[in-house]
This record gives C-alpha cells, sequence and structure tokens, in this order.
C-alpha cells in the first residue's frame, strides 16, 4: 500500500474519531438534542466557509459551474442536508455507540432505494448478507430501544438520505459536469454549501430559533476544561468537513474490496472509541449485535467479489 494512502487512511480514522468526539462534546455543552440542527447547520457553514476559503485565496481552483449545472447539485445538497441533520440529532439524543450500531444498517436502506427508485439491481449474494445487518442491529438495539426510540428514527431517516446521497452523485458526477467541477473536493465543497443553505429551514421548523438568546448564552461561557459549545462546534465542524474530503481521497486510491475493509474498520473504531470516551454501556447483546451487524455490512460491500477472490467466476 502506497505511503499516501495510509496517510490518508490515518487522517480519515482520526479526523472522523475525533469530530464524534466534539460533536457529542458540544451536544452535550448545549443540552443534548435541543439545539442539534442548529450545530448540524454551524457544521456546514463551518465547512462551506473553509472551501469558500481556499477558492477565494487561489489555493484550490474554483469550479466553473454554470447556473444550470449548480442546480442540478440541489437535490444532492439536500440529501445531504437530511443525512447530516439527522445523523447529528441522533448522535446527540442516544448514546452515541448506538447511534453508529444501527448507522451500520445503511446497506439495507442503499440496496431498497437503489432497486426501487433508481432501478439498480442488487445480487442475491448481497440481499442475503442483509440478514446478519438487520438482525445485528435488532440485538443491539433491543435493550436500548426504550430510551433511544428518537435516536433510532432519526439515524434511519440518516440512512434513508445516505442512500439517496449515493446514488444522486453517481448521477451528477458524469460528463460536463464533473469537468465543471474540477475534482472531488470541489465537488464535497459545492454540495456542503447547498446542504448548509438547505438545512437552515430546519432550525425554524424545531423552533430552535426561538430559543437563540439560549443557545447564544451557552456559546458565550466559558467552556473550562472540556472547551465548552463553542470550542466544540468549531471544531467538529472543520473535523468534519476535513475528515469527508479526506476520505475521498483515500477511497479513490482503494479497490473496492480495501474500500470495504476500510470503511468497516472504520465504524468499529468509531463506536468502540466512543463507548470508552463517554462511558457508554456495551453490555453482551449490544456487543454482539454490532459484531454481527459490522460483520455483515462488510460481507454485503464484498459479497459479489468473493467468487473472484477464490479464483471462481462472478455469475451474477
Amino acid at each position: 500500500m502506497e505511503a499516501a494512502v495510509v496517510v490518508y487512511l490515518l487522517l480519515w480514522y482520526v479526523g472522523n474519531y475525533y469530530f464524534n468526539i466534539f460533536n457529542k462534546a458540544a451536544g452535550i455543552a448545549s443540552g443534548g438534542a435541543a439545539f442539534a440542527f442548529t450545530l448540524a447547520s454551524l457544521q456546514l457553514v463551518i465547512g462551506s466557509g473553509w472551501v469558500v476559503s481556499l477558492w477565494v485565496l487561489g489555493l484550490r481552483q474554483r469550479p466553473a459551474l454554470s447556473a444550470s449545472q449548480a442546480l442540478r447539485l440541489l437535490p444532492l445538497g439536500l440529501v445531504t442536508a437530511v443525512a447530516h441533520g439527522s445523523a447529528i440529532y441522533a448522535n446527540l439524543a442516544g448514546s452515541l455507540s448506538f447511534s453508529q450500531i444501527v448507522k451500520a444498517g445503511e446497506p439495507a436502506f442503499a440496496a431498497a432505494v437503489g432497486y426501487g427508485v433508481y432501478r439498480n439491481g442488487v445480487s442475491w449474494r448481497k440481499l442475503l448478507c442483509l440478514v446478519p445487518v438487520i438482525g445485528g442491529i435488532a440485538i443491539a438495539s433491543a435493550t436500548e430501544l426504550d430510551y433511544t426510540l428518537a435516536s433510532f428514527a432519526a439515524v434511519s431517516l440518516a440512512n434513508l438520505a445516505a442512500a439517496f446521497r449515493g446514488c444522486e452523485n453517481k448521477r451528477v458526477m458524469a460528463g460536463e459536469l464533473q469537468s465543471a467541477l474540477g475534482g472531488e473536493g470541489n465537488a464535497y465543497g459545492v454540495t456542503t454549501l447547498w446542504a448548509a443553505l438547505l438545512l437552515l429551514p430546519a432550525i425554524f421548523a424545531t423552533g430552535e430559533y426561538e430559543r437563540r438568546s439560549e443557545f447564544v448564552a451557552l456559546w458565550r461561557a466559558d467552556g473550562g476544561e472540556g472547551g465548552g459549545l463553542r470550542f466544540n462546534a468549531v471544531l467538529s465542524g472543520l473535523l468534519f468537513y476535513l475528515y469527508n474530503e479526506v476520505s475521498t481521497r483515500a477511497l479513490r486510491h482503494l479497490s473496492g474490496v480495501g474500500h470495504s475493509v476500510a470503511n468497516t474498520a472504520k465504524r468499529a473504531v468509531v463506536i468502540v472509541g466512543s463507548a470508552v470516551a463517554f462511558g457508554e454501556q456495551m453490555d453482551r447483546p449490544k456487543a454482539v449485535g454490532c459484531a454481527i451487524a459490522i460483520a455483515g455490512t462488510f460481507l454485503y460491500a464484498i459479497a459479489d467479489d468473493i467468487p473472484r477472490l477464490g479464483g471462481g467466476t462472478k455469475r451474477d
């Protein structure tokens, strides 16, 4: 493996882990999920500010999009906004490790959306691998669903939006649009700008704007040793943008199987690390369900490559 890929993977893992830590700390400092959409919007605005700064300072080539081309990215920005806002709410409404376990069910949503909406077929091997994914999540959820139902619903919505995001990303990143964007970094940057704009109405719809004075007071307060709301919100916003862009660059250099291994290992690191960092309970059913779901997610990702890995011939 090239040294550059190793560095990308390391930065991706570290960035993703600390994003989750700083995001959860910001939620704790602001009263749990009380300002979840304000925090999510701030993170997208901070990421947007970062990429715009790169363009203005000439550190990155600006995308050469026409107005009509930019509008073609609006659906991608919308599902990105829904995925991010829902995921942040889920992380703050329940335990971080629990929401990450349910996030492992994303392949089931991707298969349903891909087939039902975009008419993308799924092989029988992949469908079979969804059994341990769904079963593992059910086992892990059994001891927590009574008090994290809001988190479960939110992360399920995030999974659904992420499934649409994946399909929309493939649809728009083709032909002249890819050339106009000027690379994966710019594509993610423009999508983040759209998402930041489209998530703002959620602050008003949830009533968080009406309590803005409370949020401002928390923002201005001295956070002490833990850094408080302002410190953790800014860092989580920067890390969210940076680790997503780094992951895009890392995965570009990996095979499909390598991609799957990297994603699986990342999720395990975040689940275990967050449980340790915040003292979240990992009892036996939760740990067993987590392991089964992650294993199923990995098998789903490589299912169609298994015949080739074993020297056989792919028939589907």
